[in-house]
């Protein structure tokens, strides 16, 4: 029994002896350790946010620009966060588009180079080489309106003068050099037409066509085709890569002057807004130096021959082509 209260004792003791040597050490209390902030791992590949925008988007009033302004729209709706407007398509000419453009009443739309260096630009010396006049009215146009001109679509759909192969075999005229020679032509176009300096009224100038002896037919630019066919005029002006070429025989006279010069399929976009959304630029990216002159004239010959609505003509393309 006295040996338990020994030993009782002797615990008591150094159960005191321990805490009068931690009452004599240091009574700073030990650091708490804060928790680390670290930041939230970042996906580079991720998009920038943006917020949602109505793009309105606008084109021309005739198959092959409005089959390019529904591929522009498909491709922003898919992988952007905007929507699209597209009851501009089919608005009207550059003349119209243009200054719609510059005025932020429209965000985007197809253009071509050479309309953009001569019409809008006002040059009236013809640049012969694709790129270099890109590069002049790409740097021009964000010099001048603030307006992005980006990288060629792929296919150039230049300017070209037409007559039905009876009557260039009846006037023995196979180059623009020797229709200009022949009077009392009769000269079908819009109200544009004869007005634009890269076409009637550069091309008189060119060849020296004396214009006020010249006929005039006026006609909406979907109807040059039907006009020249069914004899109102003598020649006409048409685009390289219409589908209608597969379908009427007409004979397209020779440039022997170089007087059109490229014409290169492009978008034209307000620079405001691919600074705000660079998602719409990345979006379209993947279309851009895709379409050659042969494609597009096969789908300028589905909307105008075979009357295939030119948005449905452009989805199918851009799912044949693994872009939707």
């Amino acid at each position: 029994m006295k040996s338990f209260k020994f030993t009782a004792l002797l615990l008591v003791v150094f159960m005191m002896a321990v805490f009068m040597i931690a009452g004599c050490g240091d009574d700073t209390p030990p650091p708490v350790e804060e928790p680390v902030d670290e930041e939230p791992a970042v996906d580079d590949d991720a998009a920038v946010e943006e917020e949602p925008y109505t793009v309105q988007l606008a084109a021309k009033g005739w198959s092959e620009n409005m089959t390019l302004g529904y591929m522009a729209a498909l491709l922003i709706e898919e992988y952007t966060v905007h929507s699209v407007d597209t009851s501009k398509i089919n608005m009207g000419p550059t003349e119209m588009l243009h200054p719609a453009l510059v005025e932020g009443q429209i965000d985007i739309y197809p253009e071509y180079t050479g309309t953009a260096w001569m019409v809008v630009l006002g040059n009236e010396e013809v640049i012969p080489d694709r790129r270099q006049i890109f590069e002049a009215a790409r740097d021009a146009y964000m010099e001048q309106f603030g307006i992005v001109m980006l990288d060629p679509i792929g296919f150039q759909n230049t300017f070209a003068i037409a007559m039905t192969a009876e009557r260039a075999e009846e006037l023995g005229v196979t180059k623009l050099s020797e229709m200009a020679e022949i009077e009392g032509l009769t000269f079908i176009g819009d109200n544009t037409t004869f007005t634009r300096p890269d076409l009637y009224l550069g091309l008189a100038e060119t060849y020296g066509i004396d214009m006020d002896g010249v006929n005039r037919v006026i006609v909406d630019t979907s109807f040059f085709y039907e006009a020249l066919n069914q004899g109102e005029g003598d020649i006409t002006t048409l685009f390289s890569t219409d589908g209608r070429l597969k379908e009427y025989g007409f004979v397209i006279l020779e440039d022997d002057l170089s007087f059109f010069p490229p014409y290169d399929a492009i978008y034209v976009v307000r620079g405001e807004i691919l600074e705000k959304y660079p998602s719409i630029l990345a979006a379209l990216e993947p279309l851009l130096g895709s379409i050659d002159e042969e494609t597009m004239t096969g789908l300028n010959y589905l909307v105008e021959v075979e009357m295939e609505d030119p948005e449905d003509v452009a989805r199918e393309y851009l799912e044949s082509v693994g872009l939707l």
